[in-house]
């Protein structure tokens, strides 16, 4: 399920078939440009940009019935 988009999936902790729910949050890339910002002069809060940004960020697909974390898409993949 490598994706940032949600999936269909049977949910291993409660046994039904869901519709994955995502949340982002900042990972590694994240902080990589925003520090890579940051170090070319952008630090007047425009170096935050990257945590605005949807498609920089880590996403973790949950299952919307009993809320466990099922799968965490790294950006970087490291």
């Amino acid at each position: 399920m490598p994706t940032s988009i949600p999936v269909q999936a049977v949910c291993p902790y409660c046994g039904n078939r869901i519709m994955t729910v995502t949340t982002y949050t900042p990972g590694l890339l994240t902080w990589l440009l925003c520090s890579g910002l940051f170090v070319f002069g952008c630090f007047l809060g425009c170096c935050l940009i990257p945590f605005c940004i949807r498609s920089t960020m880590d996403v973790t697909h949950s299952c919307p019935m009993c809320h466990h974390q099922i799968y965490y898409f790294h950006r970087l993949g490291l």
